[in-house]
């Protein structure tokens, strides 16, 4: 039996863990996505008449392409940190079942059973 939910908690851990990978890829994608869109829309600013880096900032800020991208961004941060906290929570429930094989070992030690 105990092997059995061992597995169990490694197979959790495993999939965690590529949930984290998943969210990590996403995170990277949206941020370059991000970086690209917002140089894109300074360059079209730049081409409409905004001289200065500031200038350029500010057009692009106020671009909705550059508002979904960040957004898309934030949510792939949000997903980042929810398989983060799967793969802890799996972490977890592995070291409670540890424990208390642990107890029972010792209880079986102390009372004979």
């Amino acid at each position: 039996m105990s092997l059995t939910n061992q597995e169990d908690f490694a197979k959790q851990i495993r999939e965690a863990g590529k949930a984290v990978g998943k969210a990590e890829y996403e995170l990277s994608r949206a941020d370059a996505d991000e970086k690209r869109i917002v140089a894109q829309t300074m360059v079209m600013a730049e081409a409409n008449g905004a001289k200065t880096n500031a200038a350029q900032l500010r057009a692009s800020d106020e671009d909705a392409n550059v508002y979904e991208a960040r957004l898309a961004r934030g949510k792939a941060k949000g997903m980042l940190a929810a398989a983060k906290s799967n793969m802890l929570a799996a972490e977890v429930e592995f070291k409670v079942w540890q424990s208390m094989l642990a107890s029972e070992r010792a209880e079986r030690r102390v009372y004979g059973t």
